[in-house]
């Protein structure tokens, strides 16, 4: 693939499957002329006479039984996603029919695109750097909205610019430390101390800070998890539906129908968690049994989401007296988020609130729903959302999510020059051997240059791009 960056390649861009449009790519030298020999506009328009940037209207002709509908964008170098010649071709979704027309323009000449090799061009064409090409793998993999945030900010190289800010100051600084060793004899002071130390505290304070407000991006992928937990029949499964807007569980008045966990992700606001419905524990199982033995209060996938949750959802029959077995549970969950759910309120009479409200530990929220009518869901949610994010600091679209490569090129930066900072000892003053200072400041600057990929092995490469689908 690196090897052959002026072959002209081919493939289908569109995701797998059915689709009512599917999308070929074209890259490379011949692109635009390959792409002329099938398509055609409706007005007789050809493509080698089109400008760059425009769409055009018309039809491909496999054969003379074959004519599909389609359209065709054309983008020419260098102002292209490739810096190369682009087409894409939007016809009919069909899988064979995409492959069909990948297979004419092989037999053209073009070959097939390897994994990842039309953002690989980019790179090497110097459209991108690595952190934004890391950008592009990370988006293609994204499970959840803040994976995709994160992977937008690095798309749009949000990280390229700070470690670009840093690099540069580290550059500057080396010339200086290596000018005043070229020149020791001379009287010139290309560097005063304290400007050394300024530049290097700041720069481990901005690493430093990077590294700690920057979470990891493999991390955002696992959503926290509210367990929902109650008697049979408590309202369980219609409240699963509601929070989600999804008719994944069976509602029945029947006590136990629901005899596994189901989940589905649930929308917060601008993030999202991941909500467990349980089976309901059996009715014949009493206070003094669950004493002796608690771990019947949730078996098999339940006692191990019930160990792993973030939150539980404890629900409640409003209209039913309190069962002493949620006590048990309360204080089994006394280190993690509770909230306590009264459903069925909309079967209450009117002013008046079961006694069991008041007995409550006053640590354990309450809040009442109806998932029938919709009555207090909003309250749960704004309550589920203030326990499970009340430590963690809103990031909002500016969240900047770090691979663990780009971790460990930031933190080899950062003590390169801990311990280039270290040489100035206890008088605040640069080291007396210079060499060894810029050593450990050059060291930095690799760091950060591996970061954006101005220095980088094949390997590095090969390892990257292996995470990209044919296509991208």
């Amino acid at each position: 693939m690196l090897d052959r960056p002026n072959d002209t390649i081919v493939a289908v861009s569109s995701p797998p499957g059915v689709s009512v449009r599917g999308v070929v790519r074209l890259s490379g030298p011949e692109a635009i002329a390959l792409a002329n020999t099938v398509f055609e506009g409706n007005r007789g328009e050809r493509l080698l006479q089109v400008a760059g940037r425009h769409r055009l209207e018309g039809h491909i002709d496999l054969d003379r039984a074959a004519r599909l509908p389609a359209e065709a964008y054309v983008f020419r170098a260098p102002a292209s996603y490739t810096r190369q010649d682009i087409v894409e071709l939007h016809t009919v979704g069909s899988p064979p029919v995409l492959a069909a027309v990948c297979d004419r323009f092989v037999t053209l000449g073009a070959r097939y695109a390897e994994p990842g090799e039309f953002t690989a061009r980019a790179y090497l064409n110097g459209a991108m750097d690595l952190t934004r090409i890391e950008g592009v793998a990370a988006m293609i993999h994204a499970r959840t909205d803040s994976q995709l945030r994160a992977s937008e900010a690095l798309l749009h190289g949000e990280l390229s610019r700070r470690s670009a800010a840093m690099r540069e100051r580290l550059t500057d600084l080396l010339a200086l430390i290596e000018a005043r060793i070229d020149f020791a004899d001379g009287p010139i002071e290309f560097i005063s101390g304290p400007e050394v130390l300024a530049a290097l505290d700041q720069t481990i304070a901005d690493l430093a800070r990077l590294l700690r407000e920057s979470p990891s991006i493999e991390r955002l992928g696992i959503l926290p998890e509210i367990l929902i937990l109650g008697r049979p029949n408590a309202g369980k499964s219609t409240l699963f539906n509601r929070l989600t807007g999804m008719d994944r569980v069976i509602q029945s008045a029947v006590a136990g129908t629901t005899r596994d966990v189901i989940t589905a992700p649930m929308p917060l606001g601008d993030v999202e968690v991941m909500l467990i419905d349980s089976a309901g524990w059996s009715e014949g199982r009493n206070e003094d049994m669950l004493q002796d033995h608690p771990d019947v209060l949730a078996q098999g996938a339940t006692q191990r989401a019930l160990s792993s949750a973030d939150m539980i959802l404890l629900v409640v029959d409003a209209a039913a007296p309190f069962d002493p077995v949620n006590n048990l549970l309360l204080a089994r969950t006394a280190r993690r988020p509770v909230c306590i759910v009264a459903t069925k309120i909309d079967l209450i009479t009117a002013g008046h609130p079961p006694l069991w409200l008041s007995r409550v530990p006053p640590d354990r929220p309450v809040v009442a729903v109806s998932a029938h009518t919709g009555q207090g869901l909003e309250a749960l949610r704004q309550e589920i959302h203030r326990l499970v994010f009340a430590d963690v600091e809103p990031h909002g679209t500016e969240l900047l999510a770090l691979s663990s490569r780009q971790r460990l090129a930031l933190s080899d930066a950062r003590e390169a020059l801990t311990r280039a900072r270290a040489m100035c000892g206890a008088h605040n003053a640069p080291s007396d051997d210079a060499e060894l200072l810029a050593l450990e400041v050059r060291e930095a600057v690799s760091a950060l240059s591996l970061l954006t990929g101005e220095l980088v092995t094949e390997e590095l490469l090969g390892r990257i791009f292996a995470r990209f689908c044919i296509g991208k």
